[in-house]
């Protein structure tokens, strides 16, 4: 009697394990139930993050370290792109294809473990970007611009706003945006495509349910933004933005800075201007210590491609670009240092990293050999 008792609490003893292990396996696979057993994650310190793509233009992430070694965090036939940091340099969000080819957010560590699905559902998520908090991610859900908290439990759509839908729908046709960044918890600044090019548009929440239409700041052929570290302005560059001027408006290349004092009142004021819309600035990145403003500086040709020049800067009060290092140049990102700046460069299928500082010395090839976009500097200190 005694063994058949204790036969009887050995089994039960392993049911009660294997249940507990295949609970456990079912929340690690659900986004809202990533359990992190970790104590210790690597300190990131001047690390990069970026794509690298193989033949067919699939992206996996990798990540350079300070001392020139590189890593890759995955390497299948999916397709990851578009990495950012999270604010303490623990974690990195990306948008990947590798659940049934549908694009979602995902995180990983920067060691390349603890990979974990954040978003759910139809339709592609795309460009997210981590809130300074990092207790949000910015991304593009289907064309709308829509928050997701950093567990995966909550989403919201932000812009349009539930009450500014049908205006867009029936202004614009489709809701197509290319992405957003924010500083300040109820301001949003992003880049949405119509057919005349794209125009920046800045949402406040806070009025957001009140407005049938959506704020547009300016529009252009191309536009890019990217807000001051305060959050109190906002930079909008590229190509043929139409200028408002007392002869009328007129289409020119440049950056445009907007201040915010008053969201509901943004003042404007060129930072820098080409007045026959022969050049433009592209992909903005503004310098952590607020003092700059690095861009792609592009030649506008008259069919209206751009041709890229090189990484340039501009004072964060307007005045001549500075050109730092020449070629085609894409996707600048600072350090934290504010003092230098990583980007990629070559023709596509043979783009390289490079660092260097802002005064155009210390020009380092951080890789050697692929096809490589998007680095990001590792905001940790």
């Amino acid at each position: 009697m005694n063994r058949v008792r204790r036969r009887e609490r050995l089994l039960i003893g392993i049911l009660v394990v294997v249940m507990m292990i295949g609970a456990l396996t079912l929340i690690r696979s659900q986004p809202w139930g990533r359990i992190d057993l970790r104590p210790l994650k690597p300190n990131t310190p001047n690390w990069i993050v970026c794509a690298r793509l193989d033949s067919d233009a699939r992206g996996d992430l990798m990540v350079i370290l300070p001392d020139g070694r590189t890593q890759m965090l995955t390497q299948d036939a999916f397709d990851d792109r578009s990495p950012d940091w999270a604010p303490d340099g623990k974690k990195i969000v990306f948008s990947s294809n590798r659940r049934d080819y549908v694009y979602q957010l995902w995180t990983i560590d920067p060691d390349g473990k603890g990979l974990q699905q954040l978003s759910l559902g139809g339709g592609a998520k795309l460009a997210p970007v981590f809130d300074q908090d990092g207790a949000h991610i910015l991304h593009i859900a289907q064309g709308l611009v829509t928050e997701i908290d950093a567990k995966g439990q909550h989403a919201a759509q932000l812009i349009p706003s539930p009450a500014q839908m049908v205006q867009v729908r029936d202004q614009y046709g489709q809701i197509a945006f290319r992405y957003a960044k924010r500083v300040d918890p109820n301001l949003i600044a992003a880049v949405q495509r119509i057919d005349e090019g794209e125009q920046a548009v800045l949402q406040n929440l806070t009025v957001a349910q009140r407005q049938f239409a959506l704020p547009v700041l300016i529009a252009g052929e191309q536009v890019d933004l990217d807000w001051s570290p305060d959050g109190r302005s906002l930079a909008v560059g590229g190509a043929g933005l139409i200028v408002p001027t007392p002869e009328g408006e007129r289409h020119m290349g440049g950056i445009i800075r907007f201040d915010l004092e008053d969201p509901s009142s943004p003042q404007p004021a060129a930072l820098w201007l080409s007045p026959d819309n022969t050049q433009a600035a592209i992909e903005l990145a503004w310098s952590p210590d607020g003092a700059r403003v690095a861009f792609v500086l592009c030649e506008r040709r008259k069919n209206g491609e751009l041709r890229r020049l090189g990484l340039a800067t501009v004072p964060e009060a307007g005045g001549a670009p500075t050109l730092i290092v020449e070629g085609e140049v894409y996707h600048p990102d600072w350090a934290p240092d504010g003092q230098h700046l990583v980007f990629a460069m070559g023709k596509p299928g043979e783009r390289q990293i490079y660092t260097i500082r802002i005064d155009g010395t210390e020009l380092k090839p951080r890789t050697q050999s692929g096809d490589h976009i998007t680095p990001r500097w590792s905001p940790a200190k």
